[in-house]
């Protein structure tokens, strides 16, 4: 008696059992394979891209989608027949055993052509091949060119462009176009030297005008005049007379020419007056293209050259200092900076106690440092404002003794706040 055939297994326990598993994708009907080890994960469908959660064991199919509504998904239903999920999990089960376990989910399988009622068997539409990792495809988006629209020409975007460039341009050939000049009735006036409002910003008067540009002329006179002369005699009558002033100038000359060589033009546009138009300043461009600035004080109903500011005048030169060593008070004229410089007469344990200054002297590049006690007035007269770093001062300074290093004085007292002594007041 022939033993009766074992009862058929579902088709649960049949894919329990297997290492891959067949699946129908419910947007595009599309068969694939996946890993047994999917269930309840999420794949996406190498036909048509779209992400799917794999049911896991024991849990129902969920029904195709369709798309009644549109005109290609009725087209579609006429043309294929519909295809039952069982019968697609037992035709690929079948192929199982031919398909290696190694076989990637991705490569692509014979399609499984539709029963129909009549006994024909019809192929499924194909579908365009997808890359083996079209689930990594929409990475890849961002770094494709940017196409134009197929439904435009391209020549209407060329025309597009054109016409933009053609707007632009009129727009700026009517916005720099000049207009006709018209003929100016107007007679230029000639100015001969530029003009300081006073201090105090009032309009001025005609006949203060005009004793303002007549003192401006005078100066200038005076400016050009001590630039020219060639000798102590012709240059003593232009000076501002002081204490002095004549062994001043025949010690500083005794080895250099009285007429300046670096001299090259004054600047008329920076004239300035001030106190009272009793002192009038302007600037002066030397060779090297540098200024440097002239001082006149009104002497009686002239003005004078300030000597002593101009050419930086000191009781001593630097290197006479150095080498002299004077502990007597000795007046200079320096830029002074200041600086954090303790070494040899004053160590780093005496910064608490005092303030270094850089001073530099005119026409040299050899500075020494001076030292003030911190808590004395004069360093509260020497101290640069939160917004200088340096500015010209006229100051007494001596060594603290003869043994003192050559490049550290003491500051004792301050002679003026510039290179100009005896300032007139406002």
């Amino acid at each position: 008696m022939a033993s009766s055939p074992a009862e058929p297994q579902t088709a649960s326990e049949q894919t329990d059992k297997r290492r891959w598993n067949a699946f129908v994708c419910q947007d595009c009907r599309g068969i694939f394979r996946i890993p047994a080890d999917y269930s309840g994960k999420g794949v996406v469908c190498p036909c048509c891209d779209r992400m799917l959660r794999i049911p896991r064991a024991g849990e129902s199919l969920p029904g195709l989608v369709q798309q009644p509504d549109t005109a290609e998904t009725t087209e579609a239903q006429q043309e294929y027949a519909p295809i039952d999920e069982s019968d697609a999990t037992e035709a690929l089960g079948a192929m199982d055993s031919s398909v290696p376990p190694e076989t990637s989910m991705h490569e692509s399988r014979p399609s499984i052509p539709a029963q129909v009622p009549g006994g024909q068997l019809r192929r499924r539409k194909k579908h365009r091949d997808r890359s083996k990792d079209a689930e990594n495809d929409w990475q890849q988006e961002r770094g494709r060119k940017v196409r134009f629209s197929r439904r435009i020409p391209i020549y209407w975007w060329w025309g597009t462009a054109a016409l933009g460039a053609s707007i632009v341009i009129a727009v700026m050939v009517a916005l720099l176009k000049e207009k006709p000049e018209q003929a100016s009735t107007t007679v230029p006036s000639i100015v001969s030297a530029p003009v300081v409002l006073p201090p105090s910003g009032k309009p001025k008067s005609d006949a203060q005008a005009m004793l303002h540009l007549t003192q401006l002329n005078q100066g200038y006179a005076v400016m050009e005049k001590f630039f020219a002369t060639d000798s102590i005699e012709t240059l003593m009558p232009l000076l501002r007379p002081v204490a002095g002033l004549e062994e001043k100038v025949r010690h500083y000359y005794r080895s250099k020419p009285v007429k300046m060589q670096d001299y090259h033009s004054i600047e008329k546009s920076t004239s300035r007056f001030s106190a009272g138009h009793r002192v009038m300043q302007c600037e002066v461009r030397l060779q090297n293209q540098s200024t440097r600035t002239l001082t006149l004080i009104q002497v009686g109903t002239s003005y004078r050259v300030d000597w002593e500011s101009w050419v930086g005048w000191c009781e001593m030169d630097i290197a006479t200092l150095k080498r002299k060593r004077p502990t007597q008070l000795t007046e200079v004229r320096v830029i002074v900076e200041m600086v954090s410089y303790y070494n040899y007469d004053f160590p780093n344990s005496s910064e608490l106690e005092w303030q270094s200054y850089r001073l530099t002297f005119a026409h040299s590049d050899e500075v020494v440092h001076g030292y003030i006690e911190r808590s004395s007035p004069v360093n509260d007269a020497v101290r640069l404002a939160s917004d200088q770093t340096s500015r010209p001062m006229t100051l007494r300074i001596r060594y603290r003794d003869e043994t003192s290093h050559p490049s550290q004085v003491l500051i004792d007292a301050v002679v003026a706040d510039s290179w100009v002594t005896d300032m007139p007041e406002e």
